[in-house]
């Protein structure tokens, strides 16, 4: 027997089990913003007073439907994220939610409604718990755009599908047919999502490669430095030793013993000589050192005007990939054959536990943007267009920093501040360079 009073008091029993499951599925996705428990509980009860509400409105159901959608997306600006992360979370929640319930079989009795209730949020929990824990990397990175259209095409088209179905002859004639082309769509658009992880899985690997051979070749070219110069310094100590030993042998029976400390001391202080850059920060050296020597080789000088202490807390995969793309852009930009102005000005002060970087260049080429207002690269290979300021600019935003580009009067400008950056050593370590010969 009917009973609709118990269908809609258990309708809106399972909000809550509706509301935990979202909550959890965001919050692992996207990671939330709201710290105090009691805040973002009282923005999930505003949620599920609007959706009892909007579910007792007298409006048509697809004004109900968007409305609903609209709650989901609007739970979203309680987390962290880009918006097109956020969006297809949203998306994937509804389509969820939608095939789920479409996917219990036909219930016609109270007892069977309210057993469906509860199957198909069971069913939703059991798959997002499914994707949480199989997805490695989802809301981060960049995917490519058909990637993009899947994760919101489908579930459009799930619904618009699914929608036009329950129309049909076919289903009107046999209804069990409804629940297998739910469960059918359900599993195309949870493989859809599992397989864009499963996408940036295989580009997080890839950058990770490509980070680690940047670093091996700054590491390898440090130490080759660093050996050289040593043994220059280990001949040198050898040779003027040697000439104080002598001195010492000569003038030491004409003075005292006294008198000769002074040369005793100074047979122990001989001072190694600093390549171009020695800040006492180890990647911020073996990176400058390193694309000094490329830009020397192209006769593109650098000016250095450094204020920084010793033995900063850098992230070394971040400043590796900011400072060399950036160096890497203003060399290709000086190497261009019109450009005769050749030079490379590196500013760098630190303040405030904060770390302030300025790179300039001059350029020739007329700098295009794209639709979306970034910079569009002047490489000929495409397959590499405009990755290097794309990489800055998402390990900026992922150290939480700042980034500003700017382009006036033939000279490029790049400004990036970065945030807790720590140091040991509080003295400020001051290193001004004139361009080398």
């Amino acid at each position: 027997m009917d009973n609709p009073f118990l269908e809609e008091l258990f309708f809106s029993l399972t909000l809550p089990l509706l509301s935990g499951i979202i909550h959890y599925f965001f919050s692992h996705c996207l990671s939330c913003r709201i710290e105090r428990k009691s805040t973002l509980l009282l923005f999930y009860g505003l949620y599920l007073f609007c959706s009892i509400a909007v579910h007792f409105s007298p409006w048509p159901s697809p004004i109900l439907f968007i409305l609903n959608v609209c709650l989901i997306i609007l739970l979203t600006t309680l987390y962290r994220g880009n918006w097109k992360w956020k969006g297809s979370a949203s998306f994937f929640i509804v389509i969820l939610i939608f095939l789920t319930d479409a996917a219990m079989p036909m219930a016609y009795t109270t007892f069977g409604y309210i057993v469906n209730l509860f199957l198909s949020k069971a069913l939703m929990f059991l798959l997002v718990l499914i994707f949480v824990r199989v997805a490695q990397s989802y809301g981060k990175g960049i995917l490519p755009k058909w990637y993009w259209l899947l994760l919101f095409c489908c579930p459009v088209f799930s619904m618009i599908g699914i929608t036009h179905l329950l129309s049909s002859v076919i289903l009107q004639t046999y209804p069990e047919i409804f629940p297998l082309l739910s469960i059918g769509l359900l599993t195309i658009n949870f493989l859809i999502i599992i397989l864009s992880d499963r996408a940036l899985c295989v580009q997080s690997e890839q950058n990770k490669c490509l980070v680690l051979e940047q670093q091996n070749t700054f590491y390898i070219n440090q130490y080759l430095m660093s050996k050289k110069m040593q043994e220059e310094a280990i001949k040198f100590q050898h040779d003027f030793k040697n000439i104080l030993l002598g001195l010492r042998a000569k003038l030491q029976p004409d003075i005292e013993k006294s008198q000769t400390r002074e040369l005793d001391e100074l047979l122990g202080k001989v001072e190694t000589p600093s390549g171009f850059l020695d800040s006492g920060n180890i990647v911020i050296d073996s990176i400058i050192n390193y694309k000094n020597q490329i830009a020397m080789r192209l006769n593109i000088p650098f000016e250095l005007s450094l204020n920084i202490p010793p033995l900063l807390e850098l992230d070394t995969a971040a400043i590796s990939i900011i400072l060399g793309n950036a160096l890497d852009n203003a060399i290709e930009a000086c190497a261009e054959k019109m450009n005769t102005s050749r030079r490379i000005l590196i500013h760098m002060h630190y303040y405030n536990e904060s770390l302030f970087m300025r790179i300039q260049n001059p350029y020739v080429n007329k700098i295009k943007k794209k639709r979306n207002g970034e910079l569009c690269s002047t490489k000929s290979d495409k397959s590499v267009h405009g990755i290097g300021l794309q990489n800055i600019r998402s390990n900026v935003e992922a150290a939480k920093g700042l980034l500003d580009i700017t382009y006036n009067g033939g000279l490029f400008t790049i400004e990036i501040v970065l945030f807790n950056v720590y140091c040991q050593n509080k003295k400020p370590h001051i290193t001004v360079n004139a361009p080398p010969n």
